[in-house]
């Protein structure tokens, strides 16, 4: 009895033990739950919808991207390379027109079409508008020469008796006042003061241009060109009494870069040992050797001049065929682009505005603008100070710069 005592006191006792471990798992369970129940995102409340709050519209659809991976080439082009990559550095320009074209979807075709039409309509007014300009500019031109026509006379003195009898001032009739016919040098003054034709005047040319009467410029009647005109009085220079420039210029009144199709100049048939373009050198040389040692003989060379006249001699433009280096090309560019600045200037600026280029008014409006602030013209020079490649090189220092205008 005792030992069944004893052993059901044990078992007890193992029960216990038992059922306390389990209500410990239990209760460790129950505290896990309520960590994840803790854990869950709570939904947030709905909220009441705003009747003024503006709803953003949809996202835009994402443009079109082209797929400018090019599609295989033409069999002619597919034999010359193989692997399909294509060089477009030598392919022609309706090859690679056509490989740009096929990479558009087909329906822009139609709309491109439709924009060639726009541009052909606009080149139509385009040529309706130079037409019309053109002849406006020749009416204006014909309303303006009688002005310049008079102006020559005052220059040349033929006015002076008219002038004078209507001068309230009492400037012309001063007893100690010496006569003085017209304006002399009116126009190597007057091209003096503009700067891109005063460094190529010398002192001789000034001497000759004293028989420079007048400056004109007629304009092609379809606007693509015109022709200056340098009238001279009969002196001892040359013989001709008119020097001409003409430019065939076919885009002449637009806005573009002009397109130069010919430049002809004149030729200047100098008096005997009167060229102011090219001088005779005589030199004398003794001979060293031979029989005739010590002999002296007498010899002539031919140089080139500085001059304005020679703006009477254009550049040569290069055939067609002619092969021209990079070099020669650049020069040849620069030249054209000086030769026409210089037509320009005359054409532009001179011509109409003669009277304050002589007397200066233009070259203070062209150095200080029309503000009054100082003007500077940044050129390109050299390495060595001068200006690139000229067709007519300035003067050498001290040989005619800015000559100065005498009077008589």
């Amino acid at each position: 009895p005792a030992d069944t005592a004893e052993g059901e006191a044990s078992a007890g006792a193992d029960d216990a033990a038992v059922n306390e471990v389990a209500a410990a798992i239990s209760s460790i369970a129950v505290e896990d739950a309520s960590d994840d129940e803790a854990n869950e995102a709570v939904p947030a409340p709905p909220q009441e919808e705003d009747e003024d709050e503006v709803v953003p519209p949809p996202p835009a659809a994402a443009a079109y991207q082209f797929n400018f991976n090019p599609p295989p080439p033409q069999p002619h082009l597919a034999a010359a390379d193989p692997n399909n990559n294509m060089d477009f550095a030598n392919l022609n320009p309706s090859e690679i027109n056509a490989q740009f074209l096929s990479l558009l979807p087909p329906c822009i075709y139609p709309r491109l079409d439709k924009l060639k039409s726009l541009s052909e309509d606009r080149t139509q007014l385009l040529e309706q508008y130079l037409v019309e300009r053109a002849e406006l500019e020749q009416k204006y031109n014909g309303l303006m020469k009688p002005l310049y026509e008079m102006r020559r006379d005052v220059v040349t003195g033929i006015c002076d008796g008219d002038i004078a009898s209507n001068d309230t001032t009492g400037a012309s009739n001063g007893e100690d006042q010496q006569e003085v016919k017209g304006i002399p040098q009116f126009w190597a003054c007057a091209m003096g003061h503009i700067d891109l034709l005063a460094e190529l005047i010398t002192e001789e040319d000034v001497d000759c241009m004293e028989h420079l009467v007048d400056v004109t410029c007629d304009d092609f009647a379809d606007g693509s060109g015109f022709e200056l005109h340098f009238h001279f009085s009969p002196n001892d220079f040359f013989t001709n009494s008119v020097l001409t420039k003409r430019y065939e210029v076919p885009n002449l009144l637009t806005e573009d870069e002009p397109m130069l199709q010919s430049v002809t100049g004149t030729d200047i048939n100098w008096f005997p040992n009167k060229s102011l373009t090219h001088k005779t050198i005589t030199k004398k040389q003794r001979k060293k050797g031979g029989p005739n040692a010590g002999q002296v003989r007498t010899i002539q060379k031919t140089e080139r001049a500085e001059s304005f006249f020679h703006f009477f001699t254009p550049p040569k433009m290069p055939e067609l065929g002619d092969v021209v280096d990079e070099e020669e090309a650049e020069a040849m560019e620069e030249h054209f682009d000086h030769d026409y600045e210089m037509a320009c200037a005359i054409r532009g600026s001179l011509i109409p505005n003669a009277v304050h280029w002589f007397t200066g008014e233009a070259m203070e409006e062209a150095m200080y603008g029309d503000e009054g602030d100082m003007m500077f013209d940044e050129e390109d020079e050299d390495d060595d100070g001068e200006s690139g490649l000229n067709p007519f090189p300035p003067p050498a220092a001290g040989e005619g710069e800015n000559a100065e205008c005498k009077q008589s």
